[in-house]
């Protein structure tokens, strides 16, 4: 798991948790800032996938990869983050602009393998699906969320006329990806959704809605049969992990600050869900 730090030091880590509880860190100084919001903030989720580990900093814009096949928990001393070295994400998607007319920006949150092999990540700034080419490395705008109106308008305007999606959350299911959204300030109520992108096609593909309804959209997972299970954030509503195929149905309510979903390698219902914040990470059991 990636721990985004106090703030106030350079303690951002990777974590590994052993079967029994155990925790071992594998990267550690990672760069750790207060948001604008007041809170923590640097890394943001990873994925592991044949011996690496594939880590976004969303703070600094960048990739971080680590062979991590010869790390033995409690053994391995931990690798520096200094020491590696950093693709970079944010540039390019500031230069590409997929945000327009919204100022450049660049929050690389999520990432999933898609096809051929290729790398998929989710910018929250430049609210786009990225793709990075597993032979080249080369980066191009895969998918583009664009604004909608602001719901509070005219009546009782709050925030900004158009409010950004913010993709968090990418899955991809063999044909196509799906997309959780946050939906940004001031964060009201059901607007939130699930966007469909297809895994192939001309770029930039045009994501369609999938479902709708939701609030505050951190991650999705799909289930042994293919449903999505998401987490809602709770800025407006509860926290809590829902039907990602009906927003009326709740699977684990109240959760504190959801912002990451992961179903167990070795058992099938299993799902582990990581809190924001507190640090916690809780284990579920749902039969699907």
């Amino acid at each position: 798991m990636t721990e985004a730090g106090s703030g106030t030091v350079n303690n951002g880590q990777v974590t590994v948790i052993t079967p029994t509880g155990v925790k071992y860190p594998v990267i550690t100084g990672f760069l750790s800032v207060v948001s604008p919001e007041g809170t923590p903030a640097g890394l943001n989720h990873l994925l592991f996938r044949d011996g690496t580990l594939y880590v976004l900093h969303g703070v600094e814009g960048k990739l971080y990869t680590l062979n991590v096949t010869s790390f033995v928990p409690g053994t391995t001393a931990p690798v520096a983050a200094s020491t590696l070295t950093g693709i970079d994400i944010g540039t390019f998607v500031k230069n590409a602009h997929p945000n327009a007319p919204d100022p450049k920006d660049s929050n690389p949150y999520n990432l999933a393998f898609g096809p051929n092999g290729d790398l998929f990540i989710t910018d929250a700034g430049g609210n786009a699906v990225i793709r990075r080419d597993k032979t080249s490395g080369a980066l191009s705008v895969y998918a583009v969320f664009p604004d909608f109106p602001n719901p509070t308008y005219p009546a009782a305007p709050m925030g900004p006329p158009t409010i950004d999606p913010v993709p968090t959350g990418i899955v991809f299911d063999g044909t196509n990806f799906y997309v959780s959204t946050l939906s940004g300030f001031p964060f009201p109520v059901g607007i939130a959704k699930i966007f469909r992108v297809s895994g192939s096609g001309a770029t930039p593909v045009t994501p369609t809605v999938y479902k709708s309804g939701f609030s505050g959209l951190t991650d999705i997972v799909l289930t042994p049969g293919g449903k999505p299970l998401v987490t809602e954030f709770g800025f407006s509503t509860p926290g809590r992990v829902a039907n990602g195929d009906d927003p009326a149905v709740s699977l684990f309510t109240p959760a504190i600050t959801p912002v990451d979903i992961l179903l167990s390698t070795t058992s099938p219902n299993t799902y582990y869900v990581l809190y924001y914040g507190p640090g916690i990470i809780v284990k579920l059991t749902a039969i699907n």
